[in-house]
Formats: C-alpha cells, sequence, structure tokens
C-alpha cells in the first residue's frame, strides 16, 4: 500500500536518504520522466520520523496550492497526532529532488480533523511555508467540473515514489503517467476494496498499466482544463501498486466536504464579470479569498486584453471594452504584503453586438410615417426592438415598427428617430433612421362665388392653414390689380363674370391657389 493511515506505515513505503539517491528506473509504474516545468506546484515533502532535525527518514508528495500552502495526504504528516512542523521540510522548483535546493521549513500543520486513520477517509493535511514559493500554485477543482473528472476520465499522475509494486527503487526524477479514473462501483465490489473504498471521500483511478506507489502519498491526481491541470485528487492508499483489480485510491477533491476544507484553507484569486458584449464596457470584480485570520490580499492587477501582463487595470475592480467577439483570456493577479500571490484566468465568451438598420424614409410635414426597423445577431440570439421617437433618451415605443408623426415640424428638414436592437445576451445596438420631411403646400379657401352689384364694394377673405405652422402671406389677383392680405376689397365698376385669385405662400416658397367667381349685375 502506498500509505495507509499511520506515519509508521510511510516509513515503510519510503525509504532512508541512501536508496532515495538510487537507481529509480523510468516510471511511477508504468510511467516516463517528466520534463522539467511541466508541473511548477509539485513538491518533495521529506519528513522528519524520529525527531533527530539533522535527518529525514520518509518522503511523500505535495502540491502547492498558494505562495505558502502545501496540500499533503494527512498520513503523511500525522502520527496519532499532526506531526510538529519542524519534522517537515518541502523542495521545490527541480524534477530531480536531490539537487532541488529551494527548500522550505514549515511553519503550521493542519490536518483534516475528520481523517480516519482506521479507514484513510479525508486523508488531506495543509502545511504552512516559512516563506512564499515563487511557482505557478495548481488550481482545485471547483464542485461545478463534475464533468472534468468523471469516470473515464485520463487523469495525470506524477511523484518520486517506487517504480515497482514491491516497494524499491524510487525515484530520483519526477515520473509521469496517466491513468483513468474508473466508476465508484468497481472500487466498491467485493472482488476490490469492497466497503474500505468509500466514494463519498475517495476516488480510484487506474487500469494495471501505470499506477501511484509507495512514496507518491500526497501527490496530485490532475485533469486537462484546456493547455493546464487542475487537482482533482491526493494520491491515499491502495493495495499493492499498478493492479487492475485494486486501482490507486486517492482523496475526492471533488467532495463537497473535502473541497470545502481545502478551499477554505489557502488564498485564491477569483473574479465575477459583468456582461461581457463587444463595444461595451464589461465589468470585473476581484472575489479573491484569503483564509481568515492568516493575511489578506491587498493588490490586485488585471491582464485584460490577453497578452499575459497585468498591466490593464489596478484595484479590486475594473473595467474593459472589448472590440471583437468570441473567446478572450482575461487574468486577475492577487497580491498580499506577505509575498502571497495568487493567478486566475478566465476564458470569457464575448457576445457580438446585434446590427441594426433603422431605415431612411420621406413624409411630407404635419403627417405620419410608419417605419418598420430589421435587426440580426452573429449568435444567433432573440432581438428585440425599441424606438427613441423625440430622442430624449427614452425609448418609448417598442416593436419592429412605430408611427412616426411629424405634426408641428416645418419641413424641408431631417429627423433622426433612433432604434435599438438588444440581443437575449444583453448586447444593444442602435441606429438612426433618417426621415425625411419634405414641404407641402399650405391650404387655401377663398370662400364662395359671388353675385354682386356694380359699384358695390366686394370683401373678399382667405382662410390658410400650413402643416408645418409657417407664417403665410396672400396675394390676390382681381383682374389686371394685385392686392396683398387675407382680407381685400373690392369695387367692380363694369357688370360682367370675373374670377378672382388667390395665392397663398409659406414661408418654404410652397403654395396653393384658389378661386372665386364673381357675377357682377348691373
Amino acid at each position: 500500500m502506498r500509505g495507509l493511515a499511520a506515519l509508521a506505515v510511510v516509513a515503510l513505503l519510503a525509504s532512508a536518504p541512501a536508496a532515495l539517491g538510487s537507481s529509480g528506473g523510468d516510471s511511477i509504474v508504468g510511467g516516463s520522466p517528466a520534463t522539467p516545468g511541466d508541473y511548477p506546484a509539485q513538491g518533495f515533502l521529506t519528513i522528519d520520523l524520529d525527531s533527530n532535525p539533522n535527518t529525514f527518514e520518509a518522503f511523500c508528495g505535495g502540491t502547492l496550492l498558494g505562495s505558502t500552502w502545501f496540500l499533503t495526504a494527512a498520513h503523511c504528516a500525522y502520527d496519532g497526532t499532526p506531526l510538529a512542523s519542524s519534522r517537515l521540510r518541502v523542495r521545490l522548483g527541480s524534477v530531480n529532488w536531490p539537487s532541488a535546493t529551494d527548500i522550505y521549513a514549515v511553519t503550521a500543520v493542519d490536518v483534516d480533523q475528520a481523517y480516519s486513520e482506521a479507514t484513510h477517509a479525508n486523508d488531506l493535511a495543509m502545511l504552512r511555508l516559512q516563506r512564499p514559493a515563487p511557482y505557478p500554485p495548481a488550481r482545485v477543482v471547483r464542485l461545478d467540473e463534475g464533468a472534468r473528472w468523471a469516470s473515464g476520465t485520463t487523469a495525470r499522475i506524477v511523484g518520486w515514489g517506487a517504480t515497482s509494486s514491491n516497494g524499491q527503487n524510487p525515484s530520483t526524477s519526477l515520473l509521469q503517467a496517466d491513468v483513468p479514473i474508473r466508476p465508484d462501483a468497481v472500487c466498491s465490489d467485493p472482488s476490490s476494496y469492497g466497503g474500505d473504498f468509500d466514494p463519498s471521500t475517495m476516488v480510484c483511478a487506474g487500469n494495471g498499466t501505470a499506477d501511484t506507489c509507495a512514496g507518491d502519498s500526497g501527490g496530485p491526481l490532475m485533469v486537462r482544463d484546456g493547455a493546464d491541470w487542475v487537482l482533482v485528487g491526493v494520491t491515499s492508499w491502495g493495495l499493492g501498486c499498478n493492479d487492475l483489480q485494486f486501482p490507486g485510491v486517492y482523496a475526492r477533491l471533488g467532495a463537497p466536504a473535502l473541497n470545502r476544507w481545502v478551499m477554505d484553507r489557502h488564498p485564491r484569486a477569483s473574479f465575477t464579470a459583468g456582461p461581457a458584449n463587444t463595444n461595451q464596457p464589461t465589468t470585473f470584480t476581484s472575489t479573491s479569498f484569503y483564509p481568515p485570520g492568516a493575511g489578506s490580499f491587498t493588490r490586485f492587477n488585471w491582464d485584460l486584453d490577453g497578452d499575459g501582463q497585468f498591466d490593464d487595470g489596478s484595484g479590486a475592480g475594473a473595467k474593459w471594452t472589448f472590440p471583437t467577439r468570441g473567446a478572450h483570456d482575461v487574468g486577475l493577479e492577487a497580491l498580499a504584503p506577505n509575498g502571497d500571490r495568487a493567478v486566475t484566468r478566465q476564458v470569457l465568451g464575448v457576445n457580438g453586438s446585434p446590427a441594426a438598420v433603422a431605415g431612411r424614409y420621406t413624409v411630407g410635414e404635419g403627417r405620419t410615417v410608419a417605419m418598420t426597423g430589421s435587426g440580426s445577431d452573429p449568435e444567433g440570439n432573440t432581438l428585440t426592438y425599441a424606438w427613441d421617437l423625440d430622442r430624449n433618451g427614452s425609448f418609448e415605443s417598442a416593436g419592429r415598427s412605430a408611427t412616426f408623426s411629424t405634426l408641428g415640424i416645418d419641413g424641408p428638414a431631417t429627423r433622426a428617430p433612433l432604434l435599438r436592437v438588444c440581443d437575449s445576451a444583453g448586447a444593444c445596438s442602435d441606429d438612426p433612421a433618417t426621415v425625411r420631411i419634405v414641404n407641402v403646400a399650405p391650404r387655401a379657401n377663398a370662400g364662395p362665388d359671388r353675385r354682386v352689384r356694380r359699384n358695390r364694394r366686394v370683401r373678399f377673405f382667405v382662410r390658410a392653414t400650413d402643416p408645418g405652422g409657417d407664417a403665410l402671406t396672400a396675394t390676390w389677383r382681381i383682374g389686371r390689380r394685385t392686392v396683398k392680405g387675407s382680407r381685400v376689397t373690392h369695387v367692380f365698376r363694369r357688370a360682367g363674370r370675373y374670377t378672382v385669385r388667390v395665392t397663398v405662400t409659406d414661408g418654404d416658397g410652397g403654395s396653393t391657389t384658389d378661386v372665386v367667381r364673381v357675377r357682377v349685375r348691373r
């Protein structure tokens, strides 16, 4: 077994320093050497079994979660009670542990209080390093990411443990291998671990071609997160190594209680993003966490243009406008005065703005025109339409169509009622319509035809209106006489039939003519 519950077992699984330096073969069990830099969060934990500060007789693996937090298996730091921090050391920064010179003292040991030596449940411990480590920490799986580590998923294991099932020949170089995550029912089956396997706190992985082994305890079980890795398990125990019937067993970091225990004990950067639509500001807000009583993040830097540099904003909040739709990489760096640094990145899907077309229209002054807009959306989202007819900032007419009235508008003129098209994701685009208002001639009524006697004074009166509200002038043509004004008089000296014309002209040059026929008697 790669590390049952008691520290005494760890001592049996790990060899003395001389043996640790011996030839390690080429695998965990069935793996291959890791490339330097592939797993910067992987650490080598040495353990002092005899309280002699000059020697460390056992080892485990572990994972850097924050600059000063190191996750390992509980049984690597427990001997009936949690080990004194002085009995632990962590080496980081090298795939070859004997040559790793970046060594960290441990200042605090936190073993999950629910850990059971008898059942191996809740096999987790968090170590606090004496100083910040300059390596990128690993990310722990979230509770909403169960699909990442579902049964059948290929997972990655790494460690310096034994390269054969007899627990001999530990490796001096970090080794890696891929193992499939197995269904819980496989390890719960009586032909395997039966009731010793608790799916509420454990997950198993392996198919007989590769496995963790003695000395790999505390190390990671990881799955892909794009180009990165996310931690889903901590190497805990197993029967033998690389046995198809008995896959390796790992603390289940996706289990709610274990996930909460880990998340509550290490700082992590996180943020929320408001609606992300092209050409509209997106608001980002840090939701980063720091364990209570251990310090706090005081500085925040943002990488909003995806260039890997945290130079696009500072502070707990930031705003950014994305000019193009699609996937955009966004990062947050959180810093604490004690040197702790946490980084997180998200791939943000930026919604493309819909296109809006309001149209062009021509209408006479004093009349109405029916406008019908159109729109399209790059993602095919449902669209809504609204019109700001008077351009006062209030979109008072909903729907693709709206009626625009030119009453009281003097033409010729142009107005631009605004169409706003929004998609179901919240992105909006505006387009002003072009409404060309043309002048309409005034209306004129010179009154009824007349019958009059000669040498009598006749009064003429024109009633006129203009749709655009222009000032009007009236010009009368009575025989050879031209008279201006809305009211005029005339004396007909001779009997006969006469046609009197009045022309009403508005301020824009539009005019209309009406006639009155006059019959003059003797």
